[in-house]
Parts: structure tokens; C-alpha cells; sequence
């Protein structure tokens, strides 16, 4: 179930530097103490820094905070504080070759947070801090420490709270201790940072050591008894990656709770939702890419306004990569399903080119950033060979640790390491836009005496790319693979077999990024996600539970572009124009033409293969074939009460390969994909022919 929220809320990892540093040296002592009762903190940071010929400073600070006192080297100093930026001129000091400032304020931290959240891209769900009873969750956007503006850091952190609650942030533990009934945490980040966050709760701490790695977990008490098997994988994943790329960077690696559902990764940790930690494939998998993120993203750095690409590349070397060692087929299905995202959530007006990905704000950029993304890492490893591309990766690990690199700096490691110019593959899939669309014609078969000769044309749309094609002949003796370089409009390919051929296909692993044929792709839920014009069905004077249900689905959905209509109000011209979602039971029986046989709907049951659902507490959802258009997509919503539908209508963004859902309760039972049987990359020949 939600791998796409996770790869919806985990693949949203914090990428720390970003620019050349205008000062060479930076320090804060942040001693602060949090008032969860009044969701406030109260804060002094003292910060040592040098100087290079700057006559102001400017720090970056909550626009609410209330400022007390401001000082150089223990003198009270003149500031400006606008807009949630302070000026401070540093007068005489500018002679100095180091000064530290102190600057004494509180702020009030109080953004909403959600509890059962529909579906977004935005893994925060909009809050940047809050501090209160339930816990404390701030980001470094909330600005709750004064940040000098274009600089990195270290810092000591001290955070004093109520009685058993115990703060975390970057970097290495110095301990937590109860003084004067309030828990004090402090911390030390040796590793300059641009940014760092804070949680804080009232954790049960676990810790191991992973060879010289420590390793932590801080939960709450409903969830401490998920410590070991958490430390237990965090384990694994660093002698993974460890073996792979190099040296951890950081001194520990804990996964901390949130109390709402969220999936960060920061330098050295991970932040997962209360109800995100008890999923539980998200040991195998989202666990993983937040580990992954501490060597890229968090290790060497991303300028974004270079293209990120850090998603792209701990998507493929985590969340595929685990696919490949689980099974060949597992492998295939994930890159399949890459073209499949891609092909359904990015609409041509949303297209854009992989190197102006910064970070996920749509579907359409999440398909570009992170499936279209890791797909090329694929293909340049199929290009220059396994250990060039592993070799390549440890190389720009080595060289760029801790600092910032770009494509640029992955193509000429991947150049010396695969002794080849690669500047014409990262020209056709980094700065241009879409993606190549490929078909195959005019294919004979010519029998010579004991041999068959099979001949034809691969084509290619413009604009035409530089194609490496995997080309499968399968015969009744066996299979016969020859690769094929296509780079122009049409290339003619032939291949022969002392057998007869029974199939042709081209690309049949999907190794090659390419946009798919309408018959290649099977109506998902993800299709719904990517629509452009949706007509939304619901019958004349449905129950406002019901609109309420069905204003979540779309919310929940991504959709904001659609028009809610009655269904007896409808016309068949609306019908074929556009997308259509039906909510509650479908009253024209000729919209039901593209049902499975496999699926039989009813108003209050319905069944799929051998399952029956009727209670009151089933729903299902299901996207099909459109029977008007197609080009479009029919989804039904059909829930047999709407006791449970609520819930369900938060969930179903998180199915978005399925095409079809049933759940009883909320809870999902059943869950499947239409199959795919024509493809204009397949050639087929019976015995007769």
C-alpha cells in the first residue's frame, strides 16, 4: 500500500549546501528551552565567527520572534529586524579578524498539524514548526535559530524541556539528563551544516553500535518495541552502502518519531511519522533511501539550482536497487513502472527537463525528479558497465564529500571511470525535455531452407535520441537477444534463427526511458492523479457525507482542475471530453462496457474474481478503460456505506500504480492491475503463419 506515499513523503529528504561560503568559519552555542504549554521557545545563540572585509551581517530569524538583546563581543550592538531579517552593522569590529555576536529572543512556533492528512507533495503538510504538547517538529524554514545568511555551520546545541521530554537535532549525542524537573538534551555538530531541525518528545532511546557507527532510535511508547528491528536494518543498510560508496560521514544515524506523518532526512537521522514507522515494509524500503540520503544529499551536497541530483540517484541505488537483489522480475517490474508514472502523471504541459528538477512539488515533477531520474543512472550503468558505474560513484563520494557537486562533476567521474565521452548521453536526457517514443514496422519473416530471416524498422518520433534497443526473438528452440543503436528517424534490423519465430519484441525489460502507448499502459489510479480535465459524477442530492467524501478524494488526489456535476445532468459530449470519475453507483449501464469480466458491481456489493464484498464497511475504487474515449479514463468510487469512506478516500493516492482497490473498514483487502496484452513494440506469429 503506501510505497507512494512514501515514495510520496519519504523521498523528501533535506539536501544540505548549496554555494560558495562567504565566510570561512562559523559557530553557534544555541542554548534554548521550550515551553510546550505556551508553544514557545526562549533562546540565546551565541555565534563565533570570522571576518572578511564585511562591514554588515545578516541573519535569517522567525518573522514573529521578539528580539531582547543583540551584542558584539559582550557590547550591546545596534540591529534592524524586518521581515524576519536582522542587519547588524558591525561598526569597528569590521577590523577584526573574529567577533562573536549574541543574540537573545523567543518566538512562538504554533502551525497546525495533521492527524489523519489526506495525500500531498508536501511532506511537511505545510507546517515548518510547531512546538506543543504532543511534541515539537521545526524545520529549518521555521527559522527558530538565527541562520548568517550564505554560511555553514557548526554548532553546540542545548535543549532544556518539560520533565521527559528529550531533544533532537544533528550530529552526536552528548547526553540527556534531568536537572531541576526538566530533561536537558545538548548536542555537537562538528560537520559544518547549512541547516538543522529539531524534534522533541517524550522518547523511550534505544542505541547499538554499528561497528564505529552509533545507531539510535527514539520512540514513543507505543512504538518501542519496533527499536530492534529498526537498528537491526539500520545495520545492514550502512555495511551495504558502506561496501558500496565509502565511509559513513557522520557519527550516528537514529530514526526519531514524529507525532504527525511526515518522511524527512536530515544529516544523520531520519524524522518518520507515529504512523509511518508501524507500516511495515518500511524497514525494506523507505528506511533504506533515508540511509542512502546520508551519503547523497546530506553527505555530498546538491545545488539545486544545478539540477538535484540526489533523488534521483538514492531512489535508483535504494529503492530500486533493493528490487534487483530481491529478483530479476521485481527488478523489471520497478523500471516498468517507472514508465508507467512517468507516462501518467506528466502531462506534456507539465514536462520539463530533469536537470531544472529541485524538488517535488507535483506528481509530474516527483515522476521527472525521481523515476525518469533514477531510470538514467540505469542506463548509464547498462552503458559503461557495472564496475565503472560503481567505481564512478565511490570516486565522486571521495572527492566531493562535503561539499557541493552537479551533474557536471557525476558525468566526468563517470567519463575517467568508463573511459568514454559521455557529454552526448547527458545532453539527451538531462537538458532536454520528455521522452523518446519508439515503434517498430514493417516486419517479415523469409524462410531459407532450414533458416528464417526476420527483418523490419525501428522508428523513432522527433526529437530523435541516441538509443542503445535490446531486441528479443523468441523462437520455438529458445530466445535470441541482438542490440540494435538507433539514432535517427529508422534504422532496419534483421535477425536470424534456425527456428521459427513465435515472438518479437523491443526493449520487453524496459531498460530504455521512453513514453509508453495508451495500450501499453493499464488505467491506474495514477492516471486519475496526472488528469487534465476530470468530470466528477455524483447523483442529484447526495448526502453532504458524501460530498465530503468525495471533496478528500480529490484533495487527496492532487486534482484541482475538475467540474462537479450531477449525473443525471450529464451529457455524452462532457462524457468523451473528459476524464470521468463516477462516485456511488454507476445508473448508465453502457459506462460499465470496459469492466473486466473478472469484476462484477452492484449498488450496495460487488465482487472481484472469487471475493464477495457487501457489508457495510467495503469500498471499492477502480480506474478503467473509458468507454467513450480512448484516450481517457473512467474511475468509480463506489462505497456500500459511507461509514468508511472517508478514511478510504485519504488512502487511495498512496495506490497509484493500482487499478483497482477493495477495502472493508479502511483497510485495504484486495488490490491488482488491469493486464497489458498489445504493445506497438510487439511482433506475434502463430504456428499457422
Amino acid at each position: 500500500m503506501l510505497q507512494a506515499l512514501l515514495l510520496l513523503l519519504f523521498t523528501a529528504s533535506v539536501a544540505f549546501g548549496a554555494q560558495e561560503w562567504a565566510l570561512s568559519s562559523v559557530h553557534h552555542e544555541l542554548d534554548l528551552e521550550l515551553f510546550p504549554a505556551e508553544n514557545r521557545l526562549s533562546a540565546t545563540d551565541s555565534i563565533t565567527l570570522k571576518i572578511q572585509d564585511d562591514s554588515l551581517l545578516s541573519f535569517t530569524l522567525a518573522e514573529n520572534a521578539t528580539i531582547h538583546s543583540v551584542s558584539i563581543d559582550d557590547r550591546e550592538a545596534p540591529f534592524d529586524f524586518v521581515r524576519g531579517l536582522i542587519t547588524l552593522p558591525l561598526g569597528e569590529h569590521a577590523k577584526q579578524s573574529s567577533i562573536s555576536v549574541a543574540i537573545t529572543y523567543e518566538a512562538i512556533f504554533d502551525d497546525p498539524t495533521p492527524h489523519r492528512p489526506a495525500g500531498t507533495e508536501d511532506p511537511s503538510y505545510g507546517v515548518a514548526g510547531t512546538i506543543s504538547e504532543e511534541g515539537v517538529f521545526l524545520l529549518p524554514a521555521a527559522g527558530w535559530y538565527p541562520r548568517l545568511v550564505g554560511n555553514r555551520a557548526t554548532f553546540n546545541v542545548r535543549v532544556e524541556a518539560p520533565l521527559g521530554m528529550i531533544a533532537v537535532t544533528a550530529g552526536q549525542s552528548l547526553g540527556h539528563r534531568t536537572l531541576d524537573r526538566k530533561t536537558i538534551s545538548r548536542w555537537e555538530i562538528r560537520q559544518p551544516l547549512e541547516n538543522i531541525a529539531l524534534s522533541a518528545d517524550r522518547y523511550i532511546v534505544a542505541e547499538r553500535w554499528s561497528g564505529r557507527i552509533r545507531t539510535a532510535t527514539y520512540f514513543l511508547a507505543p512504538n518501542a518495541h519496533l527499536s530492534g528491528t529498526y537498528l537491526e536494518a539500520v545495520a545492514d543498510y550502512l555495511g551495504l552502502y558502506e561496501n558500496l560508496f565509502g565511509p559513513y560521514p557522520f557519527a550516528k544515524f537514529a530514526v526519531v518519531e514524529n507525532f504527525f506523518p511526515t518522511g524527512y532526512g536530515f544529516p544523520s537521522y531520519t524524522l518518520l511519522g507515529s504512523s509511518v514507522l508501524r507500516l511495515p515494509f518500511i524497514v525494506r524500503t523507505s528506511l533504506g533511501h533515508e540511509v542512502a540520503h546520508c551519503w547523497w544529499g546530506n553527505g555530498v551536497h546538491v545545488d539545486a539550482s544545478q539540477g538535484n541530483w540526489s533523488e534521483a540517484l538514492t531512489t535508483y541505488v535504494a529503492d530500486y536497487l533493493y528490487k534487483e537483489r530481491a529478483s530479476t522480475d521485481d527488478a523489471l517490474l520497478y523500471r516498468q513502472q517507472a514508465l508507467r508514472d512517468y507516462a501518467t502523471l506528466v502531462p506534456p504541459a507539465e514536462d520539463f527537463p530533469l536537470k531544472a528538477f529541485s524538488r517535488r512539488h507535483s506528481p509530474a515533477s516527483r515522476a521527472i525528479g525521481y523515476a525518469k531520474g533514477a531510470m538514467v543512472f540505469h542506463m548509464l550503468r547498462g552503458l559503461i558497465g557495472d564496475e565503472a558505474f560503481w567505481k564512478g560513484l565511490r570516486k565522486v563520494y571521495r572527492e566531493k564529500l562535503f561539499q557541493t557537486a552537479t551533474w557536471s562533476d557525476l558525468q566526468a567521474a563517470f567519463e575517467q571511470t568508463g573511459n568514454r565521452i559521455l557529454q552526448g548521453f547527458f545532453d539527451q536526457w538531462l537538458i532536454r525535455a520528455g521522452a523518446p517514443m519508439i515503434s517498430m514496422d514493417n516486419v517479415t519473416v523469409e524462410q531459407c531452407a532450414d533458416s528464417w530471416k526476420i527483418s523490419g524498422l525501428l522508428r523513432q518520433e522527433r526529437p530523435f535520441y541516441l538509443l542503445r534497443l535490446g531486441m528479443f526473438l523468441e523462437t520455438q528452440a529458445g530466445t535470441i537477444q541482438r542490440n540494435f543503436d538507433l539514432s535517427g528517424k529508422e534504422r532496419r534490423f534483421e535477425i536470424s534463427s534456425d527456428s521459427p519465430p513465435k515472438r518479437l519484441s523491443v526493449d520487453p525489460e524496459f531498460n530504455v526511458f521512453r513514453r509508453l502507448y495508451p495500450v501499453e499502459i493499464p488505467p491506474t489510479i495514477n492516471s486519475v492523479k496526472g488528469s487534465d480535465a476530470l468530470t466528477v459524477l455524483m447523483a442529484d442530492g447526495s448526502s453532504p457525507g458524501m460530498l465530503a467524501v468525495t471533496k478528500t478524494l480529490l484533495h487527496s488526489l492532487g486534482l484541482k482542475d475538475y467540474r462537479l456535476l450531477a449525473k443525471e445532468k450529464v451529457s455524452d459530449g462532457e462524457l468523451a471530453a473528459n476524464d470521468v470519475l463516477i462516485v456511488g453507483y454507476p445508473e448508465r449501464q453502457d459506462l460499465l462496457s470496459t469492466l473486466p469480466t473478472t469484476l462484477t458491481l452492484e449498488e450496495n456489493r460487488f465482487r472481484i474474481d472469487s471475493e464477495t464484498y457487501d457489508r457495510p464497511e467495503d469500498t471499492f475504487f477502480g480506474v478503467f478503460a473509458h468507454p467513450l474515449n480512448g484516450d481517457r479514463v473512467l474511475a468509480i468510487l463506489l462505497p456500500t456505506s459511507p461509514e468508511n469512506a472517508q478514511t478510504v478516500a485519504r488512502k487511495i493516492t498512496h495506490y497509484g500504480k493500482y487499478s483497482y482497490l477493495a477495502f472493508r473498514q479502511g483497510r485495504n483487502l484486495q488490490k491488482g492491475i488491469w493486464p497489458v496484452t498489445e504493445s506497438p513494440l510487439i511482433q506475434t506469429w502463430t504456428e499457422e503463419r
